[in-house]
């Protein structure tokens, strides 16, 4: 009776059991997969990935194999795009957002991934850091780092990963490594390991295809579960029995075995291993020891994040801010071994933006030729903005002869020198052969101007000042005049070809030499002699020149060659006596005169520059 009782109620319950049953079912179909996570692919872009892997640069093969995935990927989820390492040579803040997430499709691939060269350095830390930025919120978010090594610029990757992930629990790092030498993958592993995230590292093109895949396979797989703790059993125990003082030492488990490999060695971190399928051109990277806990490990400081520093010049202070024309360099302000500084970035844009480690910067703003050099310190803050007050002004030159003309043009030139001299009387030279009528941007203050007029010896030097956001006109006057010489049999005849020429001061310097039948030059206003070869004889005529009177010198061969005592007069005069010692040099029988009584053979050229010095 009581068997039959219970066979009864097992008939009654079944019905319901395969409701329930059916119900579950039912709920499981109703409820909606989730939203495939979007993912932003960090792509190292430094100078390492020019190496070659057989036939084809490690660059090659990422391109290749990221267009393939791209194109299945990019159809279910939204996929962004950071390089580093892409643009300059030498710079730890050179990273790049090429495409937001969801701006990385199969018909804009070629386009984004064409013009990535790899030329820097690895700032691997910044990039991850910046890509981080690019996660929307709350939801699940994916990094996949491509790379061939560690970050150069220095930074603590494991740290940031641990700070990144309390910032965004929903964040996962996955690193495919590209790479021939374990040794110089191994720094990644915590990437994934802190975050969750797969790694996989491959040694050639197939292996790195293999590799891309399974990452991307494991976005959306859900994170392996951790293992349930095992509930403590309490025994039954005797109140007179004695239990041993002893602790029981729990069993780790190994990793999984790569196929092929060492006990230890796994492909495939924080995801379990790689199947067979995916194991060609895999290596096998052994994760760090477990350490056991023996005390609260000490906080650790946070990674330095690059700060967004903003730069703006002004001509002076209080004035507008420049537009155009500008150059700014940022250097290290640490000194290298041979005494230089480091340049960091260089921008051409008139207010630029450079992401900055926290640490002390030395920051060139150059215009024209005018430049200021600022000490920055980068904290670790949002954002910083630095002003660079110029006080540039401007210079405009333009050169006159003595009956006021303007001086032809191409026949006169400048050279912008600095005001002080050294110990040898000689000036630093700013800009050389500046052209007329230009306008020179130069730091406000004193400058020394040198204006040649010609090829010879008219040269004019003044000193001019530059005012701050003002242009300086200045207008030197040249007394030069345009001289020709002849050598003739009798005056007013033909010139005779094939004659060399030496044109010397009152003092035997010579100022020019030339060979032809009619050299002209251009000569400062003062005294000179003229020394005419032809065949084995030597002819010289003595001139003067007024200032801005152009004239031809004739020398006639019927007047006779010169002297051999004669022409040592002339290219070798005596010196002058020392102050206070007496006459002039060479006075008395058998000196040298000079050339015009009473004028001093020693004095200067007579050679008064004009400076007029308009502003406006």
């Amino acid at each position: 009776m009581w068997g039959r009782l219970v066979a009864v109620r097992k008939l009654l319950l079944l019905p319901v059991l395969i409701l329930g049953a059916a119900h579950a079912a039912a709920e499981d179909l109703l409820t909606p997969a989730p939203d495939p996570q979007s993912a932003v692919i960090v792509l190292d872009a430094s100078k390492s990935m020019n190496e070659k892997i057989g036939a084809t640069s490690k660059m090659g093969i990422v391109r290749d194999a990221l267009k393939l995935t791209i194109a299945s990927e990019a159809e279910k989820r939204a996929l962004g795009l950071v390089a580093f390492g892409n643009r300059k040579t030498s710079s730890c803040s050179d990273t790049e957002v090429i495409a937001e997430a969801g701006a990385l499709k199969s018909d804009t691939t070629e386009r984004i991934l064409s013009p990535i060269k790899p030329v820097g350095k690895a700032p691997l830390g910044a990039a991850i850091t910046e890509a981080a930025g690019l996660s929307e919120g709350s939801k699940p978010f994916n990094i996949v780092l491509i790379a061939d090594g560690g970050d150069t610029c220095e930074a603590d990757l494991c740290t940031m990963a641990e700070t990144l992930k309390q910032q965004a629990k929903d964040l996962r790092i996955h690193v495919v490594g590209l790479s021939g030498k374990p040794d110089d993958i191994q720094p990644l592993t915590c990437l994934a390991a802190t975050t969750g995230g797969k790694f996989v590292a491959a040694t050639n093109e197939a292996g790195f295809k293999a590799a891309l895949s399974a990452v991307f396979a494991a976005i959306d797989a859900p994170p392996p579960a951790a293992a349930a703790p095992i509930a403590p059993v309490a025994a039954a125990v005797p109140a007179t029995s004695v239990v041993p003082r002893t602790t029981a030492i729990p069993r780790v488990a190994a990793p999984p075995m790569v196929p092929g490999g060492k006990p230890g060695e796994t492909a495939v971190l924080k995801s379990g291993t790689a199947s067979p399928a995916n194991t060609a051109g895999i290596i096998a990277i052994a994760p760090a020891p477990a350490k056991l806990a023996v005390s609260p490990a000490p906080p650790k400081t946070q990674p330095a994040r690059p700060v967004p520093v903003s730069f703006h010049a002004l001509v002076t202070e209080g004035g507008a801010k420049l537009q155009s024309g500008l150059i700014w360099r940022v250097y290290s302000a640490k000194a290298k071994t041979d005494g230089g500084f480091e340049l960091i970035s260089t921008h051409r844009e008139a207010a630029p933006t450079a992401a900055l480690l926290p640490g002390e910067y030395l920051v060139n703003a150059a215009y024209g030729l005018s430049n200021l050099t600022k000490k920055i310190k980068v904290e670790d803050e949002d954002t910083l903005d630095e002003t660079f007050v110029l006080n540039t002004g401007g210079l405009s030159l333009q050169a006159i002869l003595a009956t006021g003309e303007e001086c032809p043009e191409g026949l006169v030139r400048f050279d912008v020198q600095s005001d002080e001299q050294d110990q040898f009387g000689a000036r630093h030279t700013i800009l050389a052969d500046a052209q007329p009528h230009s306008v020179i941007r130069l730091n406000a203050g004193a400058y020394h101007v040198k204006s040649v007029y010609g090829d010879a010896n008219a040269n004019v030097g003044v000193n001019v000042t530059v005012e701050p956001g003002r242009i300086t006109q200045a207008t030197i006057k040249h007394t030069g005049a345009k001289i020709t010489f002849r050598l003739v049999q009798r005056l007013g005849g033909e010139a005779v070809a094939d004659t060399k020429w030496q044109i010397l001061t009152s003092a035997g310097d010579t100022v020019k030499s030339n060979a032809g039948a009619l050299p002209t030059h251009i000569l400062a206003a003062g005294s000179y002699a003229v020394v005419a070869e032809y065949g084995d004889k030597a002819y010289t005529r003595k001139f003067s020149i007024e200032p801005g009177n152009d004239k031809q010198i004739e020398v006639a061969i019927e007047d006779g060659p010169t002297s051999a005592e004669e022409l040592q007069a002339l290219l070798d005069p005596p010196e002058a006596p020392r102050p206070g010692t007496g006459g002039l040099a060479g006075e008395g029988p058998g000196g040298f005169d000079g050339f015009s009584k009473p004028a001093d053979p020693n004095a200067p050229l007579l050679n008064p520059g004009v400076l007029l010095r308009p502003s406006r």
